[in-house]
């Protein structure tokens, strides 16, 4: 029933998981992230008493608790939509979104955000509804809508949430390493994060270096951990010259080392040495775990 939330105990008495052992498995290994009441009590849905159950069972037939938790978050961003998920995930209208940035109300933006992300998988809210509010708000600046600073203040709440994201999701330790960030001078940060976080809930162990990296991070990095891979992000046009200058360096001295591009500005005939993604954020964090994982 939409709406309705239990408490850790009463979840705890449905499963048959110990209430410590549910709150070490959202601490450890982010398989749900519970609402808190006014008093700070957790409050569990519909939706993360599934996602327990099932890790309950993959764990009670022997699967050790940190690949039971990757395989829950796989299942969970690989199944289909239900039809009130596929009405939830429409998430508010990005007016609403437009409207709080115009009165710098940092309440309003996050209670459009809290709408937005409830009762949905985060790579459903992160492209159904996220990133396409993003490039209508920036439109709205396009428009003179809205001031740059208007847009900044949504975008650093945004960032917030993506970051908390990211931290709930790992940190995966023990699992293959992939190398996550931006080539020198590129900005544009939203999709990469959230394809970390995308790629992160797909059990891999993500460095995520940030944006405007300069070459000799990445190959002081590369070298420093040895990862199994490397996706550079190129989110603009402007973006691809530096991004093909990174790849030929990187290919040159890790020539076994897969390289993978994936943004707008990933024009393959000019990354020559790497692999590019797909364009949705979801399938590209899939298709790196998927090579990945086979090692």
């Amino acid at each position: 029933m939409p709406g309705v939330r239990y408490t850790v105990k009463q979840v705890a008495e449905a499963t048959g998981i110990p209430a410590a052992t549910l709150r070490a498995w959202e601490r450890r290994y982010g398989v749900v992230e519970p609402q808190r009441s006014s008093s700070q009590y957790r409050l569990y849905d519909e939706e993360d008493v599934r996602r327990l159950t099932h890790m309950a069972e993959l764990v009670r037939h022997g699967t050790p608790a940190s690949l039971a938790a990757t395989q829950v978050r796989s299942a969970d961003a690989e199944r289909a939509p239900t039809e009130a998920e596929r009405r939830t995930g429409l998430g508010p209208p990005v007016a609403d979104l437009i409207r709080a940035a115009q009165r710098y109300d940092d309440t309003a933006v996050s209670q459009v955000l809290d709408r937005a992300l409830a009762g949905v998988s985060f790579e459903q809210a992160l492209e159904g509804w996220l990133m396409p509010a993003l490039t209508e708000l920036g439109r709205a600046w396009e428009r003179g809508e809205l001031d740059v600073s208007g847009e900044h203040f949504v975008s650093a709440a945004v960032h917030r949430r993506l970051a908390s994201a990211f931290d709930a999701a790992g940190p995966n330790s023990g699992a293959p390493v992939a190398l996550v960030g931006l080539p020198p001078g590129a900005l544009h940060l939203f999709g990469t994060m959230g394809f970390a976080v995308c790629l992160r809930r797909q059990g891999i162990d993500v460095r995520f270096l940030g944006a405007d990296v300069p070459h000799e991070s990445w190959e002081h990095s590369v070298d420093a951990l040895r990862p199994g891979g490397v996706v550079i992000s190129v989110p603009m046009p402007r973006d691809t010259a530096p991004a093909a200058r990174l790849v030929d360096s990187l290919h040159a001295a890790h020539p076994q080392l897969p390289l993978w591009v994936g943004g707008h500005g990933a024009a393959t005939e000019r990354l020559r040495g790497s692999r590019r993604l797909p364009d949705s954020v979801v399938e590209a964090a899939r298709t790196v775990a998927r090579r990945l994982h086979q090692g």
